[in-house]
């Protein structure tokens, strides 16, 4: 179903879609800083299904024969799991701050890290939406998860690499640098203002704004049509507004006045997709949303 809606039948549908993805896909702002984000996520996320594979001393099961096809699968028990994250960290770690110190962690020293900081969404920024293919490339030989703090203005880089013999793939490295240094630093401060005030938000909303909205059944089309800006703060989403979970694919941002951020579920496939756009004044806007 396609086409323009009339604005009193598209009004009644968003409002009952935001009474339903509001309840579904409440998005919990974090507040931590980059200090203290080693220690921020332990094992008690796991669920059930995971127990296994979460205590050495309690587990000798053998670990998925596909955990290394793509890299969403490594991080997820990666994530999950103290026996397999140890496992997979190539130690020494180097580890370089902010102001380019360095240094390197043994096996001993290390402790979880939690790459998703607890939050149960990560924001993937892509230049293109038909890049979001590369997080299912099973040939792909490196991947970076990012924490951006927007407030401090530093982002945290965990590199991972895949091992060329064995296929596996490990954690080669930790990094910090400043949003100076980040090649998408400027639309991250406006994304940060974005998220936190909702006056600079609506002036920063395209009206009418093109939008698309998944069918119920998934045999059939999704539903497209433009609502106002009024009708967006009727229904969208919670932004998180104090650190963002990046990952990188290898994804390349060959144009500067384009972003596209999918905020997606760790464990599950929910998803909601902005499109922002910058004009020829320097102004970034959002002129697409779908979820």
């Amino acid at each position: 179903m396609k086409g323009k809606w009339v604005f009193g039948t598209l009004t009644v549908c968003l409002l009952a879609v935001a009474c339903i993805e509001q309840q579904k896909r409440v998005i919990q702002s974090v507040s931590i800083s980059s200090s203290s984000s080693d220690n921020a996520l332990e094992d008690s996320l796991a669920t059930d299904a995971d127990t296994l594979l979460l205590d050495e001393e309690f587990s000798d099961e053998p670990l998925p024969s596909n955990v290394d096809e793509v890299f969403d699968d490594f991080l997820f028990l990666f994530e999950h799991s103290n026996r397999f994250q140890r496992h997979r960290v190539r130690f020494p770690l180097p580890i370089t701050d902010a102001e380019g110190n360095r240094q390197e962690l043994n096996r001993n020293q290390w402790t979880h890290h939690s790459m998703s900081l607890g939050q149960e969404f990560c924001t993937v920024l892509w230049n293109y939406r038909r890049q979001i293919d590369l997080s299912m490339d099973e040939n792909q030989q490196q991947a970076r998860v990012e924490h951006i703090y927007l407030h401090s203005r530093i982002v945290e880089s965990f590199g991972f690499e895949r091992d060329s013999l064995s296929g596996e793939w490990n954690l080669i490295s930790q990094s910090s640098i400043p949003f100076d240094e980040y090649p998408q630093s400027d639309f991250l401060d406006f994304y940060r203002d974005f998220a936190t005030d909702s006056a600079f938000q609506r002036r920063h909303v395209h009206d009418p704004l093109r939008f698309t909205m998944a069918a119920e059944d998934s045999e059939e089309e999704p539903i497209e049509g433009t609502i106002d800006v009024d009708q967006w703060f009727e229904f969208a989403p919670e932004l998180p507004k104090a650190v963002l979970v990046n990952i990188q694919y290898g994804q390349q941002f060959s144009n500067p006045n384009r972003m596209v951020m999918q905020m997606r579920g760790f464990s599950d496939s929910m998803q909601n997709i902005f499109v922002f756009q910058r004009n020829a004044n320097g102004r970034w806007r959002l002129t697409e949303f779908e979820n």
